[in-house]
């Protein structure tokens, strides 16, 4: 089907570059001994120490429930601590051990790795320019789903 486009589908490049990004990272955090799910809530807690689950949710791109059983796992191994937040004892804030903020650190080494090879060929002001073009691009696909939802 032509849709009269002299460039390949947005959706198609995304999902493309997506997957081979996912492979890069999952090869070398696997060989660190994680689990799927894991890196990215290790990358986010790193940043963002003492947020809640629905904070990782949203930031990590994940479903709760999805959430629920990744942090059951990291915690079973030692990676995270849960913690009741003083301002309201129901709420639990996620924190790194050491043995997380070993495994973060790892993990933010395998993100370099991986963006160093993504990065090849393009110099700064090309890197500057899609990174704004994809900034914009989630932001309409988060403003759809948003109105998909209302």
């Amino acid at each position: 089907m032509d849709i009269g486009l002299d460039v390949e589908p947005i959706h198609h490049q995304l999902l493309v570059a997506f997957s081979h990004s996912n492979r890069a990272m999952q090869m070398r955090t696997r060989a660190c001994g994680l689990k799927p799910g894991q890196p990215k809530v290790l990358e986010h807690l790193a940043f963002h120490e003492g947020c809640t689950q629905q904070d990782i949710a949203r930031a990590c791109v994940m479903d709760k429930s999805t959430v629920t059983s990744v942090l059951g796992r990291m915690e079973e191994a030692g990676l995270i601590e849960r913690r009741a937040k003083a301002e309201d004892r129901r709420v639990a804030a996620v924190f790194l051990s050491e043995a997380g903020k070993s495994a973060a650190s790892k993990v933010l080494d395998c993100r370099t790795e991986v963006d160093t090879i993504a990065w090849a060929g393009l110099d700064e002001q090309e890197r500057a320019q899609l990174c704004s073009l994809l900034d914009r691009v989630i932001a309409n696909l988060e403003q759809s789903e948003r109105e998909e939802r209302s």
